[in-house]
């Protein structure tokens, strides 16, 4: 039975998360085979137990019946198993071993997919620490290979986890690449087979390992985009990402990222145009879903890196100007004219890619994100794997923007198409709920942003402008000019009265405060009692604008939200100290109920 299992781990887990090593994970299992362990090799069998409680996790999501073990409850052993190495936290920590950090990875991925991210994020700190403690950090100077092979596995492994949580919860890094100098790994093949009754493809191996070394280059070129957006120099609405240097190094870094695209091995580019083969091999499968893993984090750091710059376009717009009633009056003519925020989707070289607007960047990285529902093999395979709740975060997030741009243009063409493909992910989201919470909170915004959608739409149709009766009086419009007129919302509220142009890109800022407000927002520092509130900034009036608490199960740990003013949100506890962070995922609940098994 464990056999079985460690062979669900590699199918489902080992391809997006190289934490073992198997060369040396191999004969360590070996050593206990009999039953027996000596007390020093206690953190491996935490690890061996981590292991194959997640392989039952995945294998007890399977419709198919292992025919060897027809009646085996793999959710029961699941939780048995996990919750076991998770009881010994501390002592693993303190035993400081290879295996004891390894078992910390895996349960900090687990937690933070599966209900528990606080834990998650804390546990993401002591691992580094103790990582560093055995000097993984460090490239040893001599060694069995492959031993040395895998301490750099590992540690690269932790720099990922940090990347990536630092994004997520919108935190500072925890690695300074300065104190390391660990080489990537290279590419070493792993068998993946453990049964006794191996089958006849058993010789055959896989090299997992070029997907984490493309994972590293990725997030090391986004590296300084991630310390700027997230670190100390962000801090607060006067001291956010913005000005000619960010934009330069914007500039710089996208222009790297596509060339980082150009350069993958041809196993790793995504074909967005073909889904998988029905019998394609287990290879071709392993190395479809790591083109789809690094696809996925490419695309959303494009989104996170230009959302500053879209907030500080916004602020230039409101800032230049003329406010209402100082002339500029509209024509029929100028409106029909407005340029729509979106764009199509250029089939130009990667390089003329990177110097696209912001909102050409969130719109093509949000599109080509949402394209996987148009796949359903490979989304079948990742639903299936441990990439399931990564992709659920990141199909939300790609809706989310897509929606913001359908809401600035409601009639558009891209407005219908940002309808069906929000149709489509809100579908699989609905089936991903069973496998990960993540896709139960997503979709339960996605019902608000659909139905805001469709009363802006309704609006754009039936509603009668301000901008038109401004400029027509009480005189009749032409026929002429009446079918000139645009079919676009112009601005309301708040910034009716301060613009007197209709600019496409005021519309997307009126379109993400909009969204902005779907979004739950709630705090640990809130009461959750029936009378809390959180209080927002910069509303009409004077920051007292509350939201009604049955929202408050919720953390909106986003300062991408937008008030009416063009600035971040920022909300603070008591202290005056942020406590939202400035995550890519928009969305938290920092209190889960129990994890759905």
């Amino acid at each position: 039975m464990m056999r079985a299992l460690l062979e669900e781990y590699f199918d489902s887990v080992h391809w997006f998360s190289l934490v073992i090593y198997e060369p040396r994970f191999r004969p360590k299992l070996d050593s206990i085979k009999d039953g027996l362990a000596y007390s020093s090799q206690k953190s491996f069998l935490l690890l061996l137990s981590t292991v194959v409680g997640m392989g039952a996790w995945y294998k007890s999501h399977r419709k198919d019946v292992d025919p060897d073990f027809p009646g085996e409850d793999w959710h029961a052993w699941s939780q048995s198993l996990v919750q076991g190495a998770g009881s010994q936290l501390a002592e693993l920590m303190d035993q400081s071993t290879i295996s004891s950090v390894q078992t910390c990875i895996l349960l900090g991925s687990y937690y933070v997919y599966h209900g528990k991210p606080n834990l998650s994020f804390a546990l993401l700190g002591a691992t580094i620490r103790t990582a560093q403690a055995i000097g993984l950090h460090r490239q040893p100077l001599r060694g069995d290979p492959h031993y040395v092979e895998e301490r750099k596995r590992v540690w690269w492994t932790i720099y990922t986890w940090d990347r990536f949580a630092s994004i997520t919860y919108g935190r500072p890094i925890g690695i300074n690449e300065k104190d390391c100098n660990t080489h990537h790994p290279i590419d070493v093949c792993e068998s993946p087979y453990f049964r006794g009754t191996n089958p006849p493809e058993a010789d055959l191996t896989i090299c997992y390992s070029s997907y984490q070394r493309e994972l590293n280059k990725l997030y090391l070129i986004a590296s300084p985009i991630i310390e700027t957006i997230f670190g100390m120099r962000a801090v607060g609405p006067n001291e956010r990402p913005s000005g000619p240097q960010y934009t330069d190094q914007i500039t710089h870094v996208t222009e790297k990222l596509w060339a980082w695209r150009r350069h993958l091995p041809p196993h790793l580019l995504l074909d967005m145009a073909a889904d998988c083969s029905m019998d394609q091999s287990r290879t071709a499968r392993v190395h479809q879903l790591q083109a789809l893993s690094l696809q996925l984090t490419f695309d959303n750091l494009l989104i996170i890196f230009n959302r500053p710059l879209i907030a500080k376009q916004v602020d230039h717009l409101i800032r230049t100007q003329p406010e209402s009633g100082h002339g500029n009056a509209l024509s029929p003519a100028s409106l029909t004219n407005t340029e729509s925020p979106f764009h199509a989707v250029h089939e130009s070289s990667p390089l003329n890619r990177s110097h696209m607007s912001s909102t050409e960047q969130w719109w093509d990285a949000a599109l080509r994100t949402s394209k996987v529902t148009e796949l359903p093999r490979l989304s079948q395979l990742a639903t299936d794997s441990h990439l399931v709740a990564f992709l659920a975060i990141n199909l939300f997030n790609s809706a989310i923007v897509m929606a913001v741009l359908a809401l600035s243009d409601p009639l558009s063409d891209r407005a219908q198409e940002v309808k069906r493909t929000i149709t489509r992910i809100f579908r699989l989201q609905e089936l991903l709920g069973k496998k990960t919470q993540l896709s139960m909170q997503s979709n339960a915004v996605l019902k608000d942003v659909i139905q805001m959608l469709l009363r802006r739409e309704a609006d754009a149709i039936f509603g009668e402008s301000d901008v038109t009766r401004s400029h027509t009086g009480t005189a009749q419009m032409s026929v002429e000019d009446t079918l000139r007129l645009p079919t676009q919302l112009p601005p309301s509220g708040h910034n009716r009265q301060q613009q007197s142009t209709v600019d496409s890109m005021q519309r997307v800022h009126e379109s993400m405060a909009s969204v902005q407000r779907v979004f739950p927002a709630a705090l640990d520092s809130v009461s959750r009692d029936d009378s809390a509130y959180v209080p927002q900034r910069g509303t009409n009036d004077g920051g007292m604008n509350h939201l009604p608490s049955e929202h408050n199960d919720w953390t909106n740990a986003s300062t991408g939200g937008f008030n009416l003013e063009g600035e971040l949100d920022w909300i603070s506890d008591e202290n005056g100290v942020d406590v939202t962070g400035n995550g890519l995922y928009w969305f938290w609940d920092s209190v889960w109920n129990e994890p759905q098994f």
